[in-house]
């Protein structure tokens, strides 16, 4: 018996440290969906986007809302968002954005519309 507590002390340790790191490394790694878009923060985000990309554009860009996004964890966070954004004089369009934030500092990485295909350029001709 006294043999076996041992081993016990020994190996469930080692056990739920190899289990603790194997979920910190899917926490670090995976894409997480955003629950609440509506977050103070994740509109600050959006806005970032929408404000540098105007800016390196030179385009009078309005956000109009934040549609869906997920974050990814790393050396600091990476938001990954589907933004709909009016440009002046012009319809609302949406953009998937990715943007960086590591030391409380902001970097757009990307600022793309979002192209929907319709089925007709799907078929076969």
């Amino acid at each position: 018996m006294h043999r076996r507590s041992g081993f016990c002390r020994v190996f469930l340790p080692v056990l739920v440290l190899c289990l603790l790191s194997a979920v910190a490394t899917i926490e670090a790694g995976g894409w997480a969906p955003i629950k609440d878009v509506e977050d103070p923060h994740v509109r600050e985000v959006a806005q970032y986007a929408v404000s540098e990309h105007g800016r390196l554009k030179h385009l009078q860009l309005k956000l109009d809302k934040v549609v869906e996004g997920e974050t990814q964890k790393d050396t600091g966070i990476t938001y990954r968002l589907v933004l709909t954004v009016e440009e002046k004089g012009a319809d609302t369009k949406d953009y998937t954005v990715v943007v960086v934030e590591e030391n409380a500092k902001l970097h757009l990485k990307s600022f793309k519309k979002v192209v929907i295909k319709s089925e007709s350029s799907h078929r076969a001709m």
